[in-house]
């Protein structure tokens, strides 16, 4: 919760249109006051007690970057182009940014500075490749090839999403489902074991011991729930510790490890490969770089990275000793070191990653569809058969 309360607010603005946002006041009256005093109408104010952090998602931000591009590419000024993307964008949080990067950018800031103002929406990957644009005098190229840039980023993203998310939801139902079998149903057999006056089996014996555990321990489960959901707003510092170790075993994995790594690397291949394109400089491109892998492990190791190139070392002599990067990389970038041709070859080499990355996608589902229901089906089907085993012996008992 922050130290200075924070409002939602709705209104109109002096065309009449409909405007809202969010902003922090002592109190309703002077968040009104405030509002009154920017020409908003018909205002409509609402404290927020638990305030979430604003986040643009991936997808808004790469449209609006297209969107940006084609109106830059049309000849329309920066200014007029800014003011018509404000109006037309429907996310309300980019919107926001979006006017306020234009406010800055009227009042004489260049594009790139007004950006770097909001680094938890605009990552140093996207002012890096539009400061080059303004030096170079091809902001409308730079935006283009940025927007594909970003376009590419998430294509990757939504496909290792998209892999996961069936293995995902089943195992938490199935999951979900073996939890309310073992608090709810194996209790009342139990029951009905006990009246019957005879040893239960093993198998019997085991689940109801599993069942009485999962009770027992059902509020300290609740509250280990209730203590991440905590830590995970606790601030960036936490996060970020979180985070490391999450990705750092993830990549441990047997199956989803190589295909989260391959993914990362492409990912990091076609982001470098884009700003070298674009005339920054290796030393600077890897800072961007590091942000936009989007990946703790491979954002240390890219950090590391840039400061050996800083210091005169060969990237790919680097990336070889880091062992997080593949041969076939490690020789483009060694090729590319001595030819000068480093943003082709790594935009090759991203495009080859892409296609892996596509195969593995379509391995693991295919693999993993059948591996789950036969897991399943063991688990489940192996707590039904030892719930009625003492059943099935009711002749020996009567």
């Amino acid at each position: 919760m922050s130290k200075t309360p924070v409002f939602a607010w709705q209104g109109r603005d002096a065309q009449d249109r409909p405007v809202q946002g969010r902003l922090q006041a002592q109190e309703a009256g002077l968040a009104r006051a405030q509002l009154r005093r920017q020409g908003v109408r018909h205002i409509r104010v609402q404290r927020l007690w638990m305030e979430s952090p604003a986040r643009v998602r991936p997808a808004d931000l790469s449209l609006m970057t297209r969107q940006l591009a084609a109106l830059l590419r049309a000849g329309v000024p920066l200014l007029q182009a800014l003011d018509m993307l404000t109006r037309s964008l429907n996310a309300v949080t980019l919107m926001e940014v979006m006017q306020a990067v234009r406010d800055d950018v009227a009042s004489g800031s260049a594009l790139h500075q007004a950006l770097a103002r909001h680094p938890s929406h605009f990552s140093g990957l996207y002012t890096s490749m539009v400061q080059a644009g303004e030096a170079a005098g091809i902001l409308d190229t730079m935006v283009e090839r940025l927007a594909h840039t970003l376009e590419k980023n998430e294509a990757l993203r939504s496909r290792v999403r998209s892999a996961l998310m069936y293995p995902c939801v089943v195992m938490a139902v199935a999951i979900a489902v073996l939890v309310l079998i073992l608090v709810f149903v194996v209790p009342v057999f139990e029951e009905v074991f006990q009246s019957f006056g005879a040893d239960l089996p093993w198998a019997t014996q085991m689940v109801v011991a599993l069942s009485e555990g999962l009770s027992s321990a059902g509020p300290l489960a609740a509250l280990a729930v209730l203590l991440g959901f905590w830590l995970w707003q606790r601030p960036q510092r936490a996060q970020a510790r979180i985070q490391a170790l999450r990705d750092r075993w993830l990549l441990k994995l047997p199956l989803l490890g190589p295909l989260i790594g391959t993914a990362v690397v492409a990912r990091w291949a076609q982001t470098l490969s884009a700003l070298l394109a674009a005339g920054v400089p290796l030393s600077e491109a890897l800072g961007p770089v590091a942000q936009a892998c989007d990946h703790a492990v491979y954002e240390r190791v890219t950090t590391q990275l840039q400061r050996q190139v800083v210091q005169g070392g060969r990237l790919s002599e680097g990336m070889a000793r880091s062992g997080r990067f593949p041969d076939m990389i490690v020789q483009l970038c060694a090729t590319g070191e001595e030819t000068g041709a480093m943003d082709s070859l790594l935009a090759r080499a991203g495009g080859l990653m892409e296609t892996e990355v596509d195969d593995r996608v379509n391995g693991l589902s295919s693999l993993l569809e059948p591996l789950i229901i036969v897991v399943l089906g063991g688990l489940i089907g192996g707590i039904l058969v030892a719930m009625y085993l003492p059943i099935f012996r009711l002749g020996q008992v009567f």
